[in-house]
């Protein structure tokens, strides 16, 4: 797909919209390759990979998702934080707690599957910012597992081998379900978007998408008040 080009901070920005790749496809099995960011070339690279992951994964409505689910190996993932997309660079989990969590978990790269596993609750890990700098962030609960989730794919394993067959095979039997209850879902949504929109009498104000973010900070991160260097910070709209 054609890049494009979008201009920021005073920068025309280059990213593509990513095609995911089939489920089966053998670089969900290959580690990915730890970015380098030692030169302007290296860094303007994953700035248009990172760019690119957040894009992908703000059309794609999902949780997480990681550079080989779209075919490419650099180790790299974007988690979506709400309002915010970050893209975490060469990300290693450096802490893990004893307490699990129990969670149903999908992945983009088979939908309509969902798992139940249990992965510890809260986790510290290490990644690179655009510039090189190393960060840590800790990370709890649903956002945990999703950034375990990520790291699984950046590693070449997927979630359905931490279960057993039998479990698996359970789950795929619900797979046509789960996807007419979320073609369902969004039709749901889709109607009453449309019901709200014709009663305004006013504009209806446009959903804010969320914020893609590939993160240039230092030391510990802080919403309110990022510390300097400012991290990229990239506005969709």
């Amino acid at each position: 797909m054609a890049k494009i080009v979008k201009y920021h901070n005073g920068s025309l920005i280059e990213y593509e919209i990513y095609k995911l790749v089939d489920f089966y496809d053998p670089i969900l099995r290959q580690p990915t390759i730890p970015v380098k960011l030692e030169t302007a070339a290296d860094r303007k690279n994953a700035d248009t990979v990172a760019l690119s992951l957040a894009e992908t994964l703000s059309k794609s409505q999902g949780l997480g998702l990681s550079a080989n689910q779209c075919g490419r190996t650099e180790r790299m993932f974007a988690i979506n934080m709400g309002e915010q997309i970050w893209t975490l660079i060469n990300p290693e989990i450096i802490e893990k707690s004893d307490t699990l969590s129990d969670m149903s978990e999908g992945c983009l790269s088979y939908p309509g599957l969902y798992l139940k596993l249990k992965r510890p609750d809260h986790i510290k890990i290490k990644f690179q910012a655009i510039n090189g700098e190393w960060i840590e962030q800790e990370f709890d609960g649903l956002t945990a597992v999703c950034v375990q989730h990520e790291i699984d794919h950046l590693d070449g394993k997927m979630f359905t081998d931490l279960v057993s067959p039998i479990k698996l095979d359970l789950a795929k039997k619900k797979v046509k379900q789960n996807m007419k209850r979320w073609k369902k879902y969004i039709e749901q949504q889709e109607l009453l978007q449309k019901q709200m929109t014709s009663q305004q009498v006013q504009p209806v104000v446009e959903k804010q998408e969320p914020k893609i973010q590939i993160l240039g900070g230092s030391g510990a991160l802080n919403f309110e008040a990022p510390k300097e260097p400012a991290k990229f910070v990239y506005n969709q709209g």
